[in-house]
């Protein structure tokens, strides 16, 4: 089936965006690559020979500017081959969609805005094996950056993680599990066989350390899971007698209500 006719020139319209975007920050890569000798970096330099130039930005303040170019326009070249590969690709199977038009304009600024951060990441060694870098390896890392800008994202975030570790989402987490109510939902097994000294309570928002009432008897329970408790009644004074029902519940070492309704099981 042939594209829409929206659909059409709007991915024409994509493709060469693309090409001038992607082929010209690479032209521009070319054009500015720095030579090195004995660990030094030279870019262009004015008719005077007292200013760095980098085309078609103009003069640079520094070495390490040029260098930041460089890691942006590298990533927007490696951005572009991930987009003209997706793009082709939809294209020729006739199943481009107008709403994946921003994300194809904008996927080469992402993909430099990548390029710059990852490089600054290297730099500052937020991030194993940086080193010094070369332009060489700006510009590898430029690329690949944004190439493969899911997995350069997943590692930024990484990085962000274990500069900023917090352990407050977890207590929040637990302050919220800790006030909730204890709920009964089931005993197994179901009634409690004759003789049976050890029966599972089953429910939610056990907590450790709760106890297990039987008919008002504090009894010995194993804390298993949040969802479930192994109670013993081997030690109780006075088993329920055979046929007879019993109310069972649990109480939590803390929380807002820490009890929790009562719940009837049968014993056989």
């Amino acid at each position: 089936m042939a594209l829409k006719k929206t659909d059409f020139w709007l991915a024409t319209f994509l493709v060469v965006y693309l090409l001038v975007i992607g082929v010209g920050a690479t032209v521009l890569l070319i054009v500015n690559f720095p030579t090195q000798h004995e660990n030094a970096i030279a870019f262009a330099q004015s008719d005077d020979g007292k200013s760095l130039l980098f085309f078609p930005f103009g003069k640079l303040r520094s070495v390490d500017q040029g260098l930041l170019l460089l890691a942006l326009l590298a990533g927007m070249s490696g951005s572009f081959l991930h987009a003209a590969q997706s793009l082709s690709s939809y294209i020729g199977n006739t199943e481009f969609k107008i709403s994946w038009g921003a994300w194809y304009f904008l996927r080469p600024w992402i993909g430099g805005i990548l390029g710059f951060v990852i490089y600054f990441a290297f730099r500052a060694g937020l991030i194993a094996g940086a080193g010094s870098m070369n332009p060489y390896g700006v510009v590898a890392v430029g690329l690949m950056g944004g190439w493969f800008s899911k997995t350069t994202t997943d590692k930024l975030q990484e990085v962000f993680e274990t500069l900023f570790k917090t352990d407050q989402d977890k207590k929040r987490l637990h302050k919220l599990s800790a006030t909730a109510q204890p709920v009964v939902e089931s005993i197994d097994p179901a009634p409690v066989p004759s003789g049976a000294t050890e029966f599972f309570i089953l429910g939610r928002d056990f907590q450790k350390g709760a106890v297990a009432l039987l008919n008002e008897q504090e009894v010995q329970a194993e804390f298993i899971s949040a969802k479930k408790l192994k109670v013993s009644i081997a030690q109780i004074a006075q088993r329920p007698a055979s046929g007879t029902e019993a109310s069972i519940k649990v109480k939590n070492p803390e929380g807002i209500e820490p009890l929790s309704a009562s719940y009837n099981l049968k014993f056989e």
